[in-house]
């Protein structure tokens, strides 16, 4: 009986429409959401970034993110809670997208600015993949090795090709 996180409607458009309403370790923990990981894994990861329970909590509380429970209260719970749980490649491939430029911008600032045009002539997954390597050097470069570590460990996920 583990707890679990999905996104809802709102959390998903903040991420894949850009809508930008939420800033920094805020907006990077949304990211780390995944119904796939239990609260203490998504605890685990925040705390790694420096994001607290509050603000996951507030994510939760404004509707960003919503409390699936146990696995079985998953399916009893999509249709009410709006989760979001199936995406299409389109959807998959604008969310590492997007969590590839958001991290790397609050890394570098306008140091980032050239891995950005070359983030933005992707157009699939595998082509952030093979940017891989580059944004996980620009990370450890930049960040203590426990929060890059997250990071790259998230893009890894969110990138995976199947």
């Amino acid at each position: 009986m583990t707890r679990r996180f999905a996104r809802t409607e709102k959390g998903h458009g903040e991420i894949v429409e850009g809508r930008r309403n939420l800033r920094g370790k805020v907006r990077t923990l949304l990211f780390l959401i995944d119904p796939a990981k239990s609260a203490e894994q998504i605890e685990q990861q925040a705390s790694q970034i420096g994001a607290t329970y509050e603000q996951l909590a507030q994510l939760v509380a404004d509707g960003y993110v919503v409390e699936l429970g146990t696995e079985t209260a998953i399916a009893a719970n999509d249709d009410k809670a709006g989760a979001v749980d199936v995406i299409d490649e389109v959807g998959r491939f604008r969310i590492a997208k997007a969590f590839m430029n958001d991290t790397i911008v609050d890394a570098l600032g306008i140091r980032a600015f050239l891995f950005t045009l070359r983030l933005e002539r992707c157009a699939t997954r595998a082509d952030l993949k093979a940017l891989l390597p580059d944004y996980a050097q620009s990370l450890t470069k930049k960040l203590p090795k426990s929060d890059a570590g997250v990071l790259i460990e998230r893009t890894g996920e969110l990138l995976e090709i199947t």
